[in-house]
């Protein structure tokens, strides 16, 4: 498990300098700095968890509530394909 995490930690130190990753942190950082987005992965959480707590003590989820974690899973789903998007044109401009 050690000689992984050496392997792991080599890789990031390889992987820092390049341009996806520098694109990855601008991006993660828009993100961030986005408060519209920020407070839309707040609330997809506290909807997550909530949806797994109630499932683990064997309740039944409202329809109101399923309808509204697809709503929000959309939004969020929308924001990490343009984050993915963007690395991607990243990692195929760096391979020109």
């Amino acid at each position: 498990m050690e000689e992984i995490l050496l392997k792991a930690n080599e890789l990031g130190i390889l992987i820092q300098d390049t341009e996806a990753h520098i694109r990855f942190e601008e991006v993660n950082l828009e993100v961030e700095n986005d408060k519209e987005a920020s407070l839309l992965l707040k609330k997809y959480n506290e909807i997550a968890e909530t949806i797994q707590q109630k499932q683990s003590e064997g309740f039944t989820l409202e329809k109101y509530e399923q309808e509204r974690f697809r709503e929000i899973s959309g939004a969020v789903a929308s924001i990490y394909i343009e984050l993915l998007m963007s690395i991607h044109n990243a990692l195929s401009s760096e391979e020109s």
